[in-house]
């Protein structure tokens, strides 16, 4: 029995399109982080982080996207979601590993920079470097793309990591034409029937959420 915490266009969109990438079956629980759901204490029981993504396997908490990501492609391996090789293998945790702890904490301040600045003039120049930081990131990963399909060559869970942070920088209004390579990745997930399925169930709970 597999339930899944998500909040619609969060983090948890990248183990999302893993498990429906799968054919998992899951029950999908959606939580309004704008609405403190998070932090309520029927969650925190579940996740004391008070975070999504939380995947709850046979009644046992999974928390962090990387650790998601690696249950699911060792559970489901038909789906191809890490190389079998070893040295591959390990080159895609690797890859992983870097979006997870590098490129996903560039993005946080821009959700809540008053967490961090709590100047507002101040917080304006916060913001502009760390704009200029994920940029930084964001051009990285589109040299990495560059003649590929997918990040690894063919479609992985690295590519659904990818997917969350080229949506990300588009709802912050990143110029993502300069990322021609990344544009067309994530164009090409886009049409991913998981995908899809993925932005029909965030549509529903953020609609339902909404009239909570």
């Amino acid at each position: 029995m597999l339930t899944f915490y998500f909040s619609p266009g969060a983090c948890s969109m990248c183990p999302h399109i893993a498990l429906e990438e799968a054919g998992a079956k899951f029950e999908a629980k959606p939580i309004s982080l704008a609405k403190g759901q998070h932090k309520a204490p029927e969650f925190l029981k579940i996740n004391p982080n008070g975070q999504v993504p939380t995947l709850v396997v046979d009644g046992k908490p999974l928390t962090e996207n990387l650790a998601i990501l690696l249950w699911i492609a060792e559970q489901y391996p038909q789906a191809k979601l890490l190389p079998s090789d070893p040295w591959e293998r390990i080159q895609a945790i690797s890859y992983l590993a870097r979006l997870t702890s590098d490129v996903h904490k560039s993005f946080g301040p821009l959700f809540r920079p008053q967490a961090f600045v709590s100047d507002e003039k101040a917080r304006e120049d916060f913001v502009k470097n760390v704009r200029g930081i994920v940029a930084d990131r964001m051009a990285g990963l589109d040299a990495r793309l560059a003649g590929k399909d997918y990040a690894l060559g063919q479609f992985s869970a690295v590519d659904c990591y990818l997917y969350v942070f080229f949506a990300w920088a588009s709802y912050l209004g990143f110029d993502t034409a300069k990322w021609p390579n990344y544009a067309k990745h994530f164009e090409r997930m886009n049409a991913r029937p998981a995908v899809q399925r993925l932005q029909a169930r965030e549509k529903e709970a953020q609609t339902l959420l909404n009239a909570a």
